[in-house]
Parts: structure tokens; sequence; C-alpha cells
């Protein structure tokens, strides 16, 4: 996928978040410590430094959600995380996206920290972040 296309799968997956521009995927993917795995139906982005993968944002578009999509990604973002020699990943949730924290609990995540007011949302009220973490 295209940074172009990144950007427009996360504005149709229509987040209460603020969805990235073009310019930032592609500044993203001009970084070769950035990880993308992609499927028909979304995409993860995330960086890798040294042991440590940070998971910044998995998107489903709509139509295919609730169809083992984001375990998919995910998976194969951990795996591809795990061939560059990450030994954990971590991320950052928020506490409100239910479905998003399902599926990372499902899939061996545990919060190790928060941060409070951290995301802006699109009516301009903030969610507090949790800070998961898994071993690979």
């Amino acid at each position: 996928m295209t940074a172009h296309d990144l950007a427009r799968l996360h504005a149709a997956a229509g987040m209460n978040l603020r969805v990235w521009s073009a310019e930032e995927y592609a500044a993203l993917l001009a970084d070769p410590k950035t990880i993308v795995t992609t499927t028909e139906a979304g995409f993860a982005i995330g960086s890798i430094i040294f042991e440590d993968a940070e998971l910044l944002l998995i998107v489903v578009h709509p139509d295919h959600r609730r169809a083992g999509q984001g375990r998919q990604i995910l998976a194969k973002f951990e795996a591809a995380a795990q061939a560059r020699g990450a030994r954990t990943v971590t991320l950052e949730v928020s506490d409100q996206n239910t479905a998003a924290r399902q599926l990372y609990e499902t899939n061996a995540y545990h919060k190790v920290g928060q941060r409070n007011n951290y995301y802006k949302t699109n009516n301009a009220t903030f969610e507090n972040a949790l800070i998961l973490k898994k071993t690979l």
C-alpha cells in the first residue's frame, strides 16, 4: 500500500481520533525503522528500535471488522517485528476503545502503564492511553 492508500483507509475507518495524512505516512514509510504489514482489509504500522517494536496503529476497514482481520494483521506485525529482532511489542490504546483492548488482551498484551488525557478526540474531549506490552 502507498502512503495515500494508508491515509485513505485510515480515513474510511471512522475512528474517533485524528486521521494521519498521506504525508505523515510517507515519512514513516521512508524510515528504515518502520514496519508495515497489510491485508486487503487493513494494515498495521509501527517501528522497531533494538529489541522493542512499537505498534503505532492498526486499521481495519469497517466492512471487514469482527471477522478476525485485526487478529491476522496483528499476528503479521508481530512476526515481522520478531523477524527483525524484536523481543517485545509495546503499544498505546485508548481506554475507550473496547474492541482494540479486547484484541490485545486476547493476544497476551498486558498493561504496563497509563497516560491520562493523552488522546484528543474529534469532539475535543480527551481519552486516557493504556500502555500495553507483549513478550514475543
